[in-house]
């Protein structure tokens, strides 16, 4: 824990064991004033609750101490007090499973050795010091030790095992709790993670489908629009048809828009209106309307279109999209050629313009980043980049 934390719990613990010092000396010593309780040894009562005192005050902040300390100071004191005699009542053995119970609890002695030490500490204590003393010397003599009742003993003995046994318990449901607290930080840390990761994927998702379908419409309209101008004061029909063209190709762009904008406002999945992901059988849309702005398109498309997944065509309509959007916007080539094709397991697109590039045209754009994108995510790749004066997209990807 931390050290604030630490100090705050040993004062805790520290005003805990003043308490029942102070209590327990109170009580001892109005039960003697009374007459009606007369002990023979009336310091020994007032020892059990200092060894009761001080595992108490060390229970968390040094716990191997505190057992150490009881175990050894307590019985040597009580023999000091009682001149060697048994214990005066089973309930001076408190200290004994206390500090034993803590120690084993906070899991900062074995649980052999606590319980060893304690019974050992339990049974002197039970026994008496003189009669332990006599007993180690072999009880020569008239003065040979008077033991006392044996089932006494045995059961402080088996108090403190138990004891012992219930701080050993206690103290690896603790640790294991503190490992799954522990865990389920880490599971609620990972779960904003990716709450966080997937709204990122989501909004560049968003953006990407956006800039792909505006771009494209709107640069196809920017360029109908400047083919009119140029020629529309020899040819005024050019107006006629650009505007017929323009108005429609505008009408689509503002349905995409819509679209998008319908999932991002929509409170619940629920409310999304369900529409058909555009396939490959939007490509042949995709070309005429490009071949509309002014451009010269050849295809070379497979008849039947090859069947796959919705993801890997709407990623193959994109990107022809998108490079045939470039070409009409950054290169003067007066045609492009698309080319699709079907291999084993693969699904190839190939888009390519003769250039030239076109002077003074705004680059910086994020089309390529966006293509790559979407390559990636059919777990296809792209490759993007001039050759032989014009500009090449290739795209793979893989298929059932």
């Amino acid at each position: 824990m931390p050290g604030t934390d630490r100090r705050h719990a040993a004062l805790v613990d520290g005003l805990v064991a003043l308490g029942v010092l102070l209590g327990w000396t109170l009580a001892v010593t109005l039960l003697a004033r009374t007459g009606l309780w007369s002990p023979r040894w009336q310091e020994a009562h007032l020892w059990a609750g200092v060894g009761l005192a001080v595992p108490l005050a060390l229970r968390r902040a040094a716990p191997a101490a505190g057992l150490w300390l009881t175990v050894v100071l307590y019985p040597l004191g009580y023999a000091v007090l009682t001149y060697g005699a048994t214990v005066q009542a089973d309930l001076h053995a408190a200290p004994l499973l206390v500090a034993a119970y803590a120690a084993t609890r906070a899991r900062a002695v074995h649980p052999l050795v606590a319980g060893a030490v304690g019974a050992v500490a339990t049974a002197t204590l039970a026994t008496g010091a003189d009669n332990v003393r006599l007993l180690l010397s072999g009880g020569a003599g008239p003065a040979s030790p008077a033991l006392g009742d044996p089932s006494d003993t045995l059961l402080l003995v088996l108090l403190v095992v138990a004891a012992t046994t219930l701080g050993t318990v206690a103290g690896r449901l603790a640790a294991t709790t503190r490992s799954l607290e522990l865990r389920n930080a880490e599971l609620h840390a990972l779960q904003a993670q990716r709450e966080r990761a997937a709204v990122r994927a989501e909004r560049t998702r968003i953006a990407r489908e956006l800039h792909d379908v505006v771009a494209h419409h709107v640069s196809a309209i920017v360029v109908r629009a400047q083919a009119a101008d140029r020629v529309g004061d020899q040819r005024p029909e050019e107006y006629r048809d650009a505007v017929r063209w323009i108005a429609p190709a505008g009408r689509e762009a503002l349905t995409a828009m819509r679209s998008v904008v319908r999932v991002l406002r929509a409170a619940d999945e629920a409310e999304v209106p369900l529409s058909p992901v555009p396939g490959l059988t939007e490509l042949g849309n995709v070309l005429e309307r490009v071949r509309g702005s002014g451009l010269t398109v050849e295809a070379a498309l497979p008849d039947p279109l090859p069947p796959c997944p919705p993801e890997v065509g709407l990623a193959v309509v994109r990107v022809a999209q998108e490079a045939l959007t470039n070409v009409l916007v950054h290169s003067d080539a007066p045609r492009a050629r698309v080319e699709l094709s079907r291999r084993p397991g693969r699904l190839s697109l190939r888009v390519e313009d003769d250039g030239p590039a076109r002077t003074g045209a705004a680059g910086g754009g994020n089309g390529v980043v966006h293509m790559r994108e979407r390559a990636a995510a059919c777990g296809g790749t792209l490759a993007a980049g001039p050759e032989g004066g014009g500009w090449v997209v290739a795209l793979e990807v893989p298929v059932p």
